[in-house]
């Protein structure tokens, strides 16, 4: 570990240093803990296994000798055996109690002179006394010996005292030494407690200043530049790791300033092109409803005078002049349909009768009977399925019930020609939209013209094949596109062209 400024180091630096003296603190104050707990273990155990059983059998040897004590001078005094039987059980406790004391009072031990002396002055009253008036027969009241067997009984007491003394002494001294060592447990215990929290109070500091309010300090800067103060530069502080994490912000902050110039210089360009193209847009719809409706006039005009000249020479002239007659009475009918079905597609957006509540199931059935000739003719079925929830639509009336005519005149126009058209029409609520499905039975439409059927113009049979001017889906795309609504094109169960699209409920549409 290198040195430096406390500036300088980075916060895992910073935090190991911190910790590893915490660690080398509480390691001593464990040691300390360990010792002091280890002597007041050894005091406790001294007094419990030692000292006090001690005392007891010292206390057990007194008592002994102070039964044979009595049995002697009661044989002494009346010369009946009887008393020496206390003097015989007291031999036993004392040889007992003697061995015991022998066991707990270690070689070495202050307390080991004392019991020398206990058994120096038994020995004494014993071989001077006790044993020679078990082995006499002399009668009562002529012993002159009791009183110097009493002075020789009471050296025992003084000694048998002098280690019961002695005994109290290591019991007290082994006390007070387990006191001082609980003594040292407390203090090192609430020194430990004491450091842990200086410890914990001055990392929290460290921690506050060298982290936390730099942190803040560099939240506020960054949420600055979030609130869209991009050109407040971001200054750092604190620990070399924040510093660094400010930089690479402020950095970001530069690329971000750099970005978003481009995207507004983008966004400039977009507007303008955004603008232009809608004039364009404009310009053509409105140029193709002029169109439209000026060619009108004339071609009616055409129409009608080339129907006068079939209707008038037809037989009258050859062959071939019936047949071009007949070429321009089919072109100017097929221009009439295309300039009407143009002016139509042109119309939607620009004119409309406003969004109102529209009934799903009834604009459907008057869309049917629109086609209740072409349907009565090819034995046509419509099935008509709609949950609640999505038979309300908020959309133009006139604009929805022209989608759904054409959708079905598609159906009957691209019928299997075997088979009678057999139609269903299904709606369901799909998030904050209803999703409608128009399915056939017809000859379909395959997956790679899915996308193209929806361009304007665009025809996937020929006009001998099929009539129309293809236009049908593209003017349904625009009236559904014109509701917010999407329209995509799959096959149907039977095997059909299914048109799926999405119109918006009434209870959660919004004006238009």
């Amino acid at each position: 570990m290198t040195g430096g400024a406390w500036s300088d180091w980075r916060l895992a630096r910073r935090l190991r240093v911190t910790l590893v003296g915490l660690f080398v603190l509480l390691l001593l104050a464990g040691v300390a803990l360990t010792v002091a707990l280890r002597r007041a273990d050894e005091a406790t155990s001294e007094q419990v296994e030692r000292t006090v059983p001690a005392r007891l059998a010292a206390s057990q040897l007194l008592t002994s000798l102070v039964d044979q004590e009595t049995g002697l001078r009661g044989y002494a005094l009346s010369g009946d055996e009887a008393f020496l039987e206390p003097y015989r059980q007291g031999l036993l406790k004392e040889e007992r109690a003697r061995r015991e004391l022998g066991r707990l009072i270690r070689p070495g031990d202050d307390a080991r002179v004392d019991l020398l002396s206990v058994d120096a002055a038994i020995t004494a009253w014993r071989g001077q006394y006790a044993s020679l008036r078990t082995d006499s027969a002399e009668g009562p009241g002529v012993d002159r010996t009791i009183e110097f067997g009493r002075q020789l009984f009471e050296r025992v007491r003084r000694s048998n005292a002098a280690l019961d003394a002695e005994l109290e002494d290591e019991l007290t001294t082994a006390q007070e030494e387990a006191d001082r060592a609980r003594t040292v447990v407390v203090v090192t215990l609430a020194l430990m407690a004491l450091t842990v929290a200086v410890a914990v109070a001055a990392l929290s500091r460290a921690l506050s200043t060298s982290v936390l309010r730099p942190l803040r300090r560099l939240g506020e800067q960054v949420r600055v530049v979030a609130r869209g103060g991009h050109g407040v530069p971001i200054q750092p502080t604190g620990p070399p790791d924040l510093r660094e994490i400010g930089d690479d912000v402020e950095s970001m902050r530069l690329e971000l300033v750099g970005v978003l110039a481009e995207v507004e210089q983008q966004r400039r360009g977009l507007e303008r092109r955004a603008a232009e193209l809608a004039r364009s847009n404009a310009d053509l719809e409105q140029f193709a409803y002029v169109a439209s409706h000026d060619l009108q006039e004339p071609l009616r005009k055409v129409a009608s005078f080339c129907q006068l000249l079939e209707q008038r020479y037809a037989g009258q002239l050859d062959d071939r002049a019936d047949q071009y007659i007949a070429f321009a009475v089919d072109g100017a009918k097929r221009m009439q349909l295309l300039i009407t079905d143009l002016l139509t597609f042109s119309r939607v957006g620009r004119t409309s009768e406003g969004f109102v509540a529209v009934d799903l199931v009834a604009v459907a059935a008057t869309a049917w009977e629109t086609l209740e000739d072409q349907a009565r003719s090819t034995g046509a079925t419509l099935d008509v399925d709609v949950v609640p929830g999505a038979a309300q639509i908020h959309g133009d009336p006139a604009l929805l019930r022209m989608l759904l005519t054409n959708l079905f005149a598609n159906s009957l126009k691209y019928r299997r020609p075997d088979e009678a058209p057999s139609l269903r029409l299904t709606a369901a609520p799909e998030g904050e939209m209803v999703r409608v499905d128009v399915a056939d039975n017809g000859i379909g439409i395959p997956d790679e013209y899915a996308q193209k059927v929806f361009v304007i113009f665009q025809r996937l049979h020929g006009r001998d094949e099929y009539g129309g001017t293809g236009i049908g889906l593209a003017l349904a795309k625009k009236v559904v596109e014109f509701h917010g609504g999407t329209i995509e094109v799959r096959a149907s169960q039977s095997g059909g062209t299914c048109m799926s699209f999405t119109l918006p409920p009434e209870e959660t549409a919004t004006d238009v």
